[in-house]
């Protein structure tokens, strides 16, 4: 080995150890240290994409839509009001929204309701093939508490909010999944029902007026005429 051979052999031994020395600096100065016990992280010195939100994201506002229920007036006859459910009003939302009590603004108003509270709506199901909207329902007091005019009544404000907002006419009820026969005007109906059925609670019922016959004119007989009466005989002369 010739003397430029060795020199070029000690550089590159330094060299590498040079390197190595450099790494290992590198190393131990990018490695992140790992504190002993938790400590509380100041946000203000952290990059925007790491800081926490500083406002909370504003909620989406709900979108409702108006839709009519029936409660009932202080004359116990069906009275129309406006509620708001979700947009676009699902039959279900409707008859849910019947379920609720009357708002402040209704009582005021004197207006009431026959359903119980503690019932839920399991489906509303729409045929418009055979125009028949059938209400499902759930419930161990329903009928229980539903008892005469009140069942009637109760029954009127499913059967008008239902076909009000399916745009269907015929109605029909289950009862925990059993079909349940409705009262009306005319009795108990095992088929399914219109509004037709509850003339006596429909606000908008004019019954039909029967024409009065026209009262014929009475002619009185008219009297025979009168006999005249003769004129007085002259009196007789008395003899002189």
């Amino acid at each position: 080995m010739n003397r430029m051979t060795a020199l070029q052999l000690m550089s590159g031994a330094k060299a590498a150890t040079l390197l190595s020395a450099a790494a290992l600096l590198l190393a131990t100065a990018c490695s992140v240290p790992e504190d002993s016990r938790p400590r509380t992280v100041d946000y203000s010195r952290l990059p925007d994409v790491l800081a926490a939100p500083t406002e909370s994201p504003e909620p989406t506002p709900l979108i409702t839509q108006e839709v009519l229920i029936y409660l009932i007036d202080e004359n116990n006859l069906l009275s129309p009001v406006v509620r708001n459910v979700a947009s676009p009003a699902r039959p279900i939302a409707v008859l849910e929204a019947l379920f609720s009590a009357p708002n402040e603004a209704e009582s005021e108003q004197a207006l009431s309701t026959a359903l119980p509270a503690d019932v839920e709506v399991v489906a509303v199901d729409v045929n418009q093939s055979i125009d028949l909207v059938t209400v499902a329902l759930e419930s161990e007091v329903f009928e229980e508490r539903l008892e005469g005019e009140n069942r009637q009544l109760a029954v009127a404000q499913l059967v008008f909010t239902a076909t009000e907002n399916t745009n269907s006419t015929r109605f029909s009820l289950l009862l925990n999944d059993n079909p349940v026969p409705l009262p009306t005007d005319s009795g108990e109906s095992d088929l399914p029902v219109t509004r037709n059925d509850f003339y006596s609670v429909d606000p908008e019922y004019q019954p039909e007026l029967t024409p009065e016959p026209t009262p014929t004119a009475t002619l009185e007989p008219t009297p025979p005429p009168e006999t005249p009466t003769p004129p007085p005989e002259p009196p007789t002369p008395t003899p002189s």
